[in-house]
């Protein structure tokens, strides 16, 4: 019995770790970011490497060391984790899905008249602003938080519950730490970083959803971190570049203000959830029959 309860501490202990060391990082990464341009000037290209050098810089390394936490605590560690380079093509494989989905997406928007677009441009217009953002993206977001949400979080809820529930809980999880950022920033005097409402709420949530079912299916985390980076490459630099203040891959004009900006979200996001689903499915009628 005291036995039972000690593992029971040790894996809410481990569980609330992991969340909060994703959570405080991030507030510490946006507040570095705001201190380094308001008492040094820098720039935006400086503010935001400072902030993916802290992201990164400090959830990666922790997140780790509690993976071997983890492992000691399961007595059970994998001869090739889900974060190993080994695993590290399946990175191509989240980048290509991405991809296609969102030219998908594109291609059925204009062939049905609702988007017309106008102008394609030239790389060298936004080859160089999008190698550097992505740079930002992989150090201040797609690495660290898949490492430790779609990786740890999800492994050691899955230590107790079946995958479907780990997957919901773990993507609420990813709900809060946002959610809990932008309070704590708002608490403090800070702009938050994101609007909070409704629709925000819900894009982040299938957005996780289909983050954690494309690792189930690669095995890999890699292919989470390689689709969340080119979703949000083809958000800033297609989809919602003036927001970015970046120099966009096509112009184009919507047929109602905001449809594309909707339609490509549901394409890459929901069209990844049953993309994933469909391949699931599959893999365990493959198993049942053999």
């Amino acid at each position: 019995m005291i036995k039972s309860e000690n593992q029971n501490k040790k894996w809410i202990g481990l569980l609330f770790a992991g969340w909060l060391t994703v959570t405080a990082v991030l507030f510490l990464a946006g507040l570095s970011g705001d201190v380094a341009e308001q008492l040094f000037g820098s720039s935006k290209h400086v503010r935001n490497l400072i902030q993916g050098l802290v992201m990164s810089g400090l959830v990666v390394p922790i997140i780790l060391y509690l993976y071997q936490r983890l492992y000691r605590m399961t007595g059970i560690k994998p001869k090739t984790p889900i974060y190993s380079w080994k695993r590290g093509y399946h990175f191509f494989t989240g980048v290509l899905l991405a991809i296609a989905l969102g030219a998908m997406g594109f291609i059925i928007a204009s062939s049905q008249g609702w988007i017309v677009i106008e102008k394609w441009h030239a790389p060298d217009q936004w080859f160089v602003a999008l190698l550097i953002n992505v740079l930002f993206a992989v150090l201040y977001e797609a690495l660290p938080e898949e490492l430790g949400l779609r990786g740890l979080l999800y492994d050691v809820l899955r230590h107790r519950f079946p995958a479907w529930l780990s997957v919901l809980l773990q993507t609420l999880l990813f709900v809060s730490v946002t959610t809990a950022v932008a309070l704590f920033q708002a608490f403090v005097g800070l702009a938050p970083g994101v609007s909070l409402d409704v629709s925000y709420i819900v894009i982040i949530f299938c957005f996780g959803v289909g983050l954690q079912l494309l690792r189930l299916w690669t095995g890999s985390l890699w292919a989470s971190i390689g689709f969340h980076l080119t979703y949000l490459e083809i958000m800033r630099f297609v989809v919602l570049p003036h927001v970015y203040g970046v120099p966009p891959i096509i112009t184009y004009q919507d047929s109602i203000h905001g449809l594309s900006f909707l339609f490509a979200i549901a394409m890459m996001q929901i069209g990844s959830i049953i993309v994933s689903l469909v391949i699931l499915s599959a893999k365990r009628l493959i198993r049942k029959g053999s």
